[in-house]
């Protein structure tokens, strides 16, 4: 009897290991690479902005006065991959990656970031300590209506995230996952890339777009706004020119009126001097490390040093340039 009872334990035993050792046996085992935070960033921000005055007709790089980034206890960001961190407004995925993926995030899930780590906006926040609730979303644009490839009144459209709909559901949760206090809340928008990408493809409406752009920035105001960054494009272009022009005489016509602080940041500025001498930053290699936006081989072996991870789109390091000449701007700028 005692011999019986004796081997059921190890019977017992032997069979938990063997379904452990299936169970497990069918789990991938696809390693996880946690994006590496540097310690010390390997480039330097070797250029100062340009700031110019309130009363220019040009967008310029100014701020009128916005909240102090230490006293901000809550950043709003709305655009494109440029700004987006995969969250949508909920929780982001710490930036792993999983090779051959290029994109930082998830696994499963399209909260990933189109880049190889942190992302500018959130290097902000994660500088001053401050909560970030991101909408931004890649490829998306100011206004779905505004383009003819994204226009639900064409049957061939494909629509895409807009402005529209990331600030609706900003107006829709965002009382509700923090108390927005206007004090202590920076709101950051920037868009345009992919609006001049759809209107080259089919042509749209440069003024809808522009109307919408400030219809939506006025209800966030109503909304209680009274601190707005807007991060310019990286590259010049006759329309955008022209829509961030516009958006500056509006924001400065909002400083009049109801007291609205602004500040404008030209990234067009940093990337061109980038472009013509990228050694006094530190890069060097490749401007561009991957060749594909779907998979890091073929990659280079240096991303540290590189202008973009994936085509178009900003590497980690360069991210956090971003963000430095941010801060440049904001402390360098104020009128």
């Amino acid at each position: 009897m005692s011999s019986k009872s004796s081997t059921k334990p190890l019977l017992l035993l032997v069979s938990s290991c063997t379904l452990f050792q299936n169970v497990f046996s069918q789990i991938p085992t696809t390693p996880v690479f946690p994006a590496l935070v540097n310690t010390s960033l390997p480039l330097t921000l070797a250029i100062e902005p340009a700031c110019g005055s309130l009363s220019s007709e040009n967008f310029t790089e100014i701020n009128t006065g916005i909240i102090p980034l230490n006293s901000a206890m809550t950043i709003v960001a709305f655009g494109d991959s440029w700004t987006s961190n995969g969250a949508n407004g909920s929780i982001p995925i710490p930036p792993m990656l999983w090779p051959p993926s290029p994109s930082a995030g998830s696994l499963i899930t399209p909260g990933r970031r189109a880049s190889n780590g942190f992302i500018w906006v959130e290097s902000l926040a994660n500088t001053f300590g401050a909560k970030l609730l991101d909408y931004a979303w890649g490829g998306a644009v100011i206004d779905n209506f505004a383009w003819n490839t994204t226009s639900s009144n064409n049957a061939t459209s494909i629509p895409r995230v807009d402005f529209v709909s990331e600030a609706n559901l900003f107006f829709f949760q965002g009382k509700i996952l923090d108390s927005l206090n206007p004090s202590h809340t920076l709101y950051t928008v920037a868009f345009g890339i992919n609006d001049e990408g759809q209107f080259e493809i089919a042509g749209g409406d440069w003024d809808l777009a522009f109307n919408t752009y400030i219809t939506k920035l006025g209800e966030l105001q109503a909304f209680g706004a009274k601190n707005i960054l807007i991060h310019g494009m990286y590259k010049s272009h006759p329309n955008t020119d022209i829509l961030q022009n516009r958006v500056f005489s509006y924001l400065r016509d909002s400083k009049t009126v109801n007291g609205t602080n602004f500040a404008f940041v030209n990234l067009e500025r940093l990337f061109t001097a980038i472009a013509n001498d990228p050694e006094p930053f530190g890069y060097k290699g490749n401007a561009t490390c991957l060749i594909s936006a779907n998979t890091i081989v073929g990659g280079c072996d240096d991303p540290d040093h590189s202008v973009f991870w994936i085509p178009g789109h900003p590497s980690q390091n360069t991210h956090e340039l971003m963000n430095l000449y941010t801060q440049a701007v904001l402390d360098e700028c104020q009128v």
